[in-house]
């Protein structure tokens, strides 16, 4: 699909905002059924080249701008919290 000029500002505008925010980040790859999901730190964003850089629990990693299906903000506090509650069961 592609997007028009009004379209591409709007991206650039709200990914700007999510910049340096601890993030859910669900993806597609083209020709994938089912989609993956990838929590970390938006770290920067490179749009001549069409790539995110995030630094999740599995390290520093690259993601196409182009796989992204929704990214949605998230506490990092809370999902530490879920972690110890499981981790006492």
């Amino acid at each position: 699909m592609k997007r028009n000029g009004g379209e591409k500002k709007m991206v650039k505008k709200y990914m700007e905002m999510l910049k340096g925010s601890y993030c859910k980040i669900v993806t597609r790859e083209p020709g994938e059924d089912r989609a993956s999901v990838i929590t970390g730190t938006l770290k920067d964003i490179d749009y001549k080249d069409g790539f995110i850089i995030v630094d999740s629990e599995q390290g520093l990693g690259c993601l196409s701008i182009n796989t992204i299906v929704a990214i949605k903000p998230k506490s990092e506090e809370k999902l530490r919290n879920c972690k110890k509650s499981l981790k006492n069961l």
